[in-house]
């Protein structure tokens, strides 16, 4: 039989004050000012001048398929496409003017090539996979692949030592395509019965992922650094629509057993290998002058087990419980670490460290009473052992 979907997804998002540039509010408010040693560098006075917008349309078709090829043969294929349009960017902006020796706030929507604006890009994706499921005497064998490919369908410039073409004498940048991503992703499991009440079980498999658009689309057209040859300017991390999907190698092994007929365990040993994730480039250029770009460079490993037990109802009564020893590592948490690191004087390039997210000990357990066709009470329990570095708690704590 096969199936087939075709659906419309659409996202927006807003960040401003007020709605319209040219609102007399802005200018009522004055210049905004901060303080370093508030809240971050939080507006203590005027208002916020930050303004965002971002909308997401995508279209989505998808197609899967599933043959029973034979008593022992499953086979199980499927095709998606997505073309997306993504706009976001700043939708006119404020800029403190000097004007008979005042300054004061001017409303502006972006016409010339270095202003802010919102830009729009089209990228397309694709992907298609096969799969055969395999029952031979007690073995059950799973083995596939699946074939991704992205495009972010723009430009980068063609020499990242003079991008916007603003190093006069300097070799001159022309735009270049974007290069097609493709990957092939292979999957390999089975599971083997070692009694009427036990099986072994592995499964073996990569996986890819693309970055957030955000990080391919944002200031990539590098017109923000048409300033650079003066130097000394934070244009912030730019995009690169060049980034290649993140890849996650997947180990896991583990063993299931029966101990009653009510009462169940399983162990499971799990090994994660994840290269090209998302780090900063420093790039010079012919006058000197650095800017920072996301590229493929960090990379991390998570390694532990679990093991869980599972009780069947017995009259109303079923519970789990399962704990997890794991171990995360990697050179940064944060793509944007290695520029913050820099930026306070540091190495930017630390050594392996923990994950800000790595938690050593978890453990969890659900118990639940039910009376069929009546009522369910259920109840969850959580606990997690400390994380490396100190969480931010946020105001609403």
């Amino acid at each position: 039989f096969y199936k087939l979907s075709v659906r419309q997804n659409y996202y927006e998002y807003t960040d401003y004050k007020y709605e319209n540039v040219f609102d007399p509010r802005y200018l009522e408010a004055g210049r905004p000012r901060s303080d370093a040693n508030y809240e971050f560098g939080a507006v203590v006075q005027g208002v916020d001048l930050t303004r965002f917008k971002q909308e997401t349309n995508a279209a989505v078709v998808k197609g899967d398929f599933t043959w029973q090829a034979n008593r022992s043969n499953l086979i199980e294929a499927g095709v998606e496409g997505q073309l997306s349009e993504i706009s976001f960017g700043s939708p006119g902006f404020l800029r403190p003017t000097n004007i008979g020796g005042r300054v004061v706030l001017q409303p502006h929507i972006g016409t010339e090539p270095e202003d802010p604006k919102v830009e729009t890009y089209y990228p397309r994706q694709f992907s298609t996979y096969i799969q055969d499921r395999l029952e031979w005497r007690n073995l059950v064998l799973r083995a596939g692949v699946r074939l991704e490919s992205f495009d972010a369908n723009t430009t980068v410039p063609s020499d990242l030592q003079n991008p916007a073409n603003a190093i006069s004498g300097a070799p001159e940048s022309t735009p270049k395509e974007t290069s097609i991503k493709t990957a092939l992703a292979p999957r390999l499991g089975f599971s083997f019965p070692l009694s009427s009440s036990a099986s072994l079980y592995f499964s073996y498999g990569h996986f890819y992922q693309m970055p957030g658009l955000g990080n391919l689309y944002n200031n990539s057209n590098y017109k923000v650094l048409d300033d650079l040859q003066e130097g000394g300017i934070s244009f912030g991390v730019l995009g690169n629509p060049n980034l290649k999907p993140e890849l996650t190698v997947q180990y896991e092994f583990g063993l299931k057993q029966a101990l009653t007929d009510k009462l169940g365990w399983e162990v499971t040993f799990f090994y994660k290998d994840i290269r090209d994730l998302l780090g900063v480039q420093f790039v010079s250029t012919y006058a000197a002058a650095e800017y920072a770009r996301f590229t493929n460079v960090d990379f991390g490993r998570i390694s532990g087990f679990t093991v869980a037990l599972d009780q069947r109802p017995i009259g109303p009564i079923s519970t789990t419980v399962d704990y997890t020893m794991q171990f995360a590592f990697g050179n940064s948490s944060d793509p944007r670490e290695t520029a913050n690191r820099r930026e306070a004087g540091k190495d930017p390039r630390p050594r392996v460290i923990p994950f800000d997210w790595d938690q050593r000990h978890t453990l969890n357990a659900t118990a639940i009473f039910a009376k069929p066709q009546n009522y369910i009470i259920s109840t969850i329990f959580r606990f997690g052992g400390g994380q490396p570095y100190t969480p931010q708690i946020g105001s609403g704590f």
